[in-house]
């Protein structure tokens, strides 16, 4: 951790000294998915629909020789997925696993046709929340998750006057166990994969 924070700053002042700068605001949604199949006491766990999710935040832009673009953001992600339990008879049941992260991502882009970027980076990510429903119950269950966890980012990018625009891929390098979870709804504990796993859009406007 401390040597990629190292590295992170030596090319972010490398990147600042001779670039361009832009700062602004973003935000967008994005399609996610949590990973898990299991048994456990009986109850299987299964991975369910995607869910939608959002961000908001800022970014910055630091532009070298008007083709290379180093991107680091700091945004408030809401994500999560489904999980679908059954005892294969009478017990079945949809929860929604909610996270809220801090996600700063830090992507290196080439332009191209003046306009586009072709991107791709790291993605430290710090759990604020993590909470699991069905239907009017909610429980909290941050303090069985991993607070840190490591991903990657991967996609294009549009900027046009002030608009920046992205399509992006975000997933994990390793997987992210989360030991003796409880599933909701029995006594039955669980070891969900919850690397973050989604796709994203989003739109930002450069301030300056």
């Amino acid at each position: 951790m401390k040597k990629t924070i190292i590295i992170f700053t030596l090319l972010f002042l490398s990147f600042s000294i001779h670039a361009q700068f832009h700062f602004g605001i973003r935000g967008g949604l994005s399609s996610s998915q949590v990973k898990i199949n299991e048994t456990a006491n009986g109850i299987k766990v299964t991975t369910g629909d995607n869910t939608f999710g959002y961000h908001v935040g800022v970014f910055t832009q630091f532009i070298f020789k008007e083709k290379w673009v180093l991107m680091p953001e700091a945004l408030f992600t809401s994500s999560g997925g489904n999980i679908d339990l059954s005892d294969g008879t009478s017990f079945n049941e949809v929860w929604n696993l909610n996270y809220g992260r801090l996600d700063i991502p830090v992507t290196i882009g080439y332009k191209f046709l003046k306009v586009f970027r072709l991107q791709a980076g790291l993605v430290p990510s710090i759990l604020l929340k993590a909470d699991a429903r069905h239907d009017d119950v909610v429980k909290d269950v941050k303090d069985n998750y991993k607070n840190a966890s490591w991903g990657y980012q991967a996609g294009v990018g549009f900027d046009f006057w002030l608009l920046v625009l992205d399509l992006k891929y975000q997933g994990s390098f390793a997987t992210v166990q989360n030991d003796n979870i409880p599933i909701p709804g029995s006594e039955a504990n669980f070891s969900p994969d919850t690397r973050v796993n989604m796709w994203i859009l989003s739109v930002g406007i450069r301030i300056f």
